[in-house]
């Protein structure tokens, strides 16, 4: 499903995951997309035939989906815990489905310039999807939380013994600007998988600069207000504190949904990618 529209914005197109699924599950009329991205999800449900609301939170993102999409669907700037509001102002109070991809775009990780990948040694660790709202940048939390804090936030992705050397490392290497300050710090780690590791905390930060999980938490009961009658809640996670939340907020009451072998072979990113489906009765 492509655009050719709009070749040149194509090359910065990230590659959604697990779009026959969502094809498959999502009921036509009306629909949220609350992680708009780059408009891969978006652009299969139009051309399933739904009417389409994107919400993306990082401004940089949204242009390019608005060169994909056009006016196909209705894409406005936003972060999905104000779903609610946005849904309304948008005429889409009562809606079909509701798709949440939790993961981050590719582009973050390889064409940008604020610090959301490990390999970007020179870049500055910010992470703010939307740095004209956020003021608070990773570097920031590195460089001013307690060691009790840095534990706390580091535990969101990994066990204590690791969150509290890695909170004890930052406080000792204190002050960090750049991702190369954060490598220096996996370097010195006593473990055989330092680097693997240190991905870990950049994951960790990346969640506490844009509050992910409370945003979460909070959009996933207006979600479920917003459904219709027999409406379907989807949600794409990647990893193991994103599913506590949906088991904590929604509970164990739908399904899910997993990457064939062949798309896993084709972009190995959604390999750990589940699609958790649930009904409003």
């Amino acid at each position: 499903m492509t655009n050719d529209k709009y070749p040149a914005c194509r090359q910065a197109w990230h590659e959604s995951v697990m779009i026959e699924e969502v094809i498959k599950e999502m009921p036509k009329g009306k629909v949220i997309d609350c992680t708009l991205g780059t408009g891969g999800h978006s652009e299969a449900l139009v051309e399933k035939g739904c009417e389409v609301l994107g919400i993306e939170a990082d401004p940089r993102i949204l242009e390019i989906a608005k060169g994909r999409l056009g006016n196909k669907a209705r894409l406005v700037l936003g972060n999905f815990s104000q779903l609610d509001k946005i849904a309304k102002e948008n005429g889409f109070s009562e809606v079909g489905g509701i798709l949440f991809d939790l993961g981050v775009s590719n582009l973050h990780l390889k064409d940008d310039n604020r610090g959301f990948s490990f390999t970007e040694s020179e870049q500055e660790l910010d992470m703010r999807l939307n740095p004209e709202n956020q003021g608070v940048k990773a570097m920031d939390l590195l460089n001013a939380l307690n060691v009790g804090q840095l534990i706390n936030l580091f535990e969101k992705v990994m066990n204590s013994d690791l969150s509290r050397k890695w909170a004890n490392e930052v406080i000792f290497n204190r002050p960090f600007k750049t991702v190369a300050d954060l490598k220096k710090v996996a370097f010195n780690m006593p473990y055989k998988k330092s680097l693997d590791s240190a991905t870990l905390p950049m994951l960790a930060l990346r969640i506490a600069v844009n509050s992910e999980y409370e945003n979460l938490e909070t959009a996933l009961p207006k979600a479920f207000e917003i459904l219709g009658s027999y409406g379907k809640l989807l949600v794409i996670t990647f990893h193991s504190g994103e599913e506590r939340i949906l088991e904590d907020v929604v509970g164990g009451k739908g399904y899910v949904v997993y990457p064939t072998e062949e798309e896993i072979r084709n972009n190995p990113r959604s390999r750990s990618a589940k699609l958790h489906i649930y009904g409003k009765n």
